[in-house]
């Protein structure tokens, strides 16, 4: 029996465990349901033994859908099955129906990581406390008193580990990676948040679990994770794409529930939590799971109580009391491509986490600026695009609408996320390029030939507004405020026929109605990470300046040029400053592409400007930029 899902306190979790084997019966799946948007409804099941059901049938469902869409030789027969694999449409729709971080001692003014809330910590490659610098490069990780410009300290975490992320807090540096794992002859990557001393690295406590990080915050002295992982069922991915629909349907009731579910160990002990209560939407895939949890970064980890969700990962957004998780659902079986997200709210309290809210809206988000929360309410920035993923389609066989934006407000309630308002229509036959809402105003990005700035007024939340469209060549890839009044954006210049040319940022005058642009800074041929990755972008007020790093392929050498710019902001103007780049690798060839230092991060402490490469750590002084110290790693 399925039921809808109440909000999930700390009792809403799972573990592998009291049903550990098949169904042992034959297994029909509902039938493929229409398509509809806002099915973002979670439902819950009563028992461990309702639940491997309830995931087998809604598993071998997804699974002849995709079956049908795909040009293989079987799909034909999956599709003159589905009839007879389905009970009748009513139970199906029955179905449907019940359905800043935390603070350290510091020592110099610094900068901090680039984050997208003020006050909600970001995990990255490199912190500081404006005494030392806790870097990762290659997967080592280094600790450096930037006083005395010394490495102190430093830990070689393997080859078998990759992601490596950062926080700090009061008294301890938590370290996220992921490492390959092994368990009865499988393989599997395993997530792994170790908090270390700050000075010495010793290990004091060690949380692992199934999968990926794809995304944590740190507020107030908790660490916030949602990690992704995926159920242990190849031999069903072998039968969708080489078996017959009975060969599929019976791989998929050989499955048990501990196929299905990650675990998870505090120090070596496993998490216990129980299974008869699996949050899931109306239509998943099975294909993953998301996990969220809460740790103090103190210590005391072995409460840590996991919050399950069946669905795929997606965009993250965090603030000072939720965690808001974006999962794109489409259409498999479509002639015209359709596409929705799913948005789900986790709330934070003194007992960890529970699912406080949840909401559908149509089309698909960029990233996590394209959320937003403002005075009790959600705005969310989405495309609806038919062309963009749909198995290699074009333009010439396009037969959906043109791709359209929207921009929509959703009030968020104690146990809900309920739409207020939206407008819509932004940058038809384009698709968003950047989001930066600033208090009640949202700004946004498309782009196909030219690059319309939209302005929306959100005051009010039943009736947003778009005042102005600013067209020019070129788009923005990432907006940043940089002072009352005005917007910096980093993307890339273009012809008009949409054809990019290299690196652009502009600086706007956001003051009015519509966005005007004061000044441009361009290299040719050039793009910056900063365009996809924020976290390379700094903007440190006291000094005007912005850094970000930059790969220039029209150098006149094979491996093009990497450096970090300086750009100073004024009032109405924009101006390169410096050029900053780090000693290459020893043992590489200088005219490759490995043979340069790309600069992947800059923060600021004191009156240095620190920059991160994988070759080593630099600091120059922010009065002329002359080099004052290099540290090789």
């Amino acid at each position: 029996m399925r039921r809808r899902l109440v909000p999930l306190g700390a009792a809403a979790v799972f573990v592998a465990g009291a049903c550990t084997s098949g169904t042992g019966t034959d297994i029909d799946p509902p039938p493929p349901a229409e398509w509809v948007p806002a099915s973002a409804q979670l439902a819950s099941y009563d028992s461990c033994e309702d639940a491997l059901e309830g995931i087998q049938r809604s598993v071998l469902s997804t699974m002849t859908q995709m079956r049908r869409t795909m040009p293989a030789d079987g799909g034909a027969e999956f599709a003159q099955e589905d009839e007879a694999l389905a009970p009748n449409a009513a139970e199906a729709e029955d179905g449907a129906a019940d359905a800043g971080g935390g603070e350290r001692a510091s020592g110099q003014e610094h900068s901090e990581t680039n984050n997208a809330v003020a006050g909600v910590d970001e995990p990255d490659v490199v912190k500081t406390d404006g005494e030392h610098i806790w870097a990762v490069a290659d997967a080592v990780l280094y600790v450096v008193d930037a006083r005395s410009a010394r490495i102190v300290a430093e830990r070689d975490y393997g080859w078998e580990t990759w992601e490596h992320r950062l926080f700090l807090g009061d008294d301890e540096l938590l370290v996220m990676y992921t490492r390959d794992g092994e368990r009865d002859g499988e393989y599997f990557s395993e997530f792994v948040v170790e908090r270390v001393d700050p000075l010495t690295l010793e290990v004091r406590d060690e949380f692992a679990g199934e999968g990926s990080m794809l995304d944590g915050r740190m507020v107030d002295g908790e660490v916030r994770l949602a990690l992704s992982s995926s159920p242990h069922v190849q031999p069903l991915w072998n039968e969708l794409y080489e078996g017959t629909t009975s060969d599929l349907r019976e791989a998929v009731r050989e499955t048990d529930i501990d196929d299905w579910m990650p675990t998870f160990s505090v120090n070596g002990e496993e998490v216990a939590v129980g299974c008869d209560d699996i949050a899931h939407p109306d239509r998943f895939e099975g294909a993953s799971t998301v996990s969220v949890v809460s740790l103090p970064v103190d210590g005391a980890w072995s409460g840590a109580e996991p919050t399950a969700l069946l669905a795929d990962g997606g965009v993250v957004h965090g603030t000072a009391d939720s965690l808001y998780l974006a999962h794109s659902d489409r259409r498999w079986d479509a002639e015209v491509p359709e596409a929705e997200t799913e948005i789900y709210r986790f709330e934070f309290g003194g007992s960890g986490q529970r699912l406080a809210g949840e909401a559908a809206v149509p089309g698909t988000l960029l990233n996590q600026y394209s959320m937003s929360e403002y005075d009790g309410h959600l705005r969310v920035a989405t495309t609806e695009d038919s062309d963009s993923w749909w198995w290699g389609r074009t333009e010439e066989d396009a037969e959906g609408d043109p791709s359209k934006s929207t921009v929509t407000v959703l009030e968020i309630g104690e146990d809900a996320l309920t739409e207020v308002g939206s407008v819509t229509d932004l940058g038809v036959t384009e698709r968003i390029y950047a989001v930066r809402f600033i208090r009640e105003t949202g700004y946004v990005v498309t782009f196909r030939q030219t690059d319309p700035l939209y302005t929306v007024d959100l005051s009010d939340p039943a009736d947003p507004t778009v005042t102005g469209e600013l067209k020019i060549t070129g788009y923005s890839a990432y907006l940043h405020p940089v002072a009352e009044g005005r917007l910096l954006g980093v993307g890339q210049e273009a012809t008009g026929e949409g054809v990019t040319t290299g690196l652009q940022v502009s600086l706007f005058d956001v003051a009015g109605d519509e966005a005007e642009v004061l000044d441009q800074y361009e290299r040719g041929g050039a793009h910056s990470a900063a365009e996809w990755d924020p976290h390379g972008f700094l903007y440190w007020e006291p000094e005007g300046i912005a850094v970000l790093p930059v790969w220039d392929w029209t150098d006149g050498h094979e491996g093009g040029e990497a450096g970090a710019v300086v750009l100073r902001i004024g009032d109405d103007s924009l101006a390169r400053e410096a050029w900053i780049e780090h000693e290459p690798p020893a043992d590489e060839e200088e005219d490759s592409y490995y043979g340069h230092s790309e600069i992947t991060r800059s923060l600021v402490i004191g009156d240095r400007l620190w920059t991160l490469s994988r070759t080593g750590l630099k600091a120059s002084e922010i009065d002329g930029y002359e080099t004052a110290e290099w540290i090789e790693w």
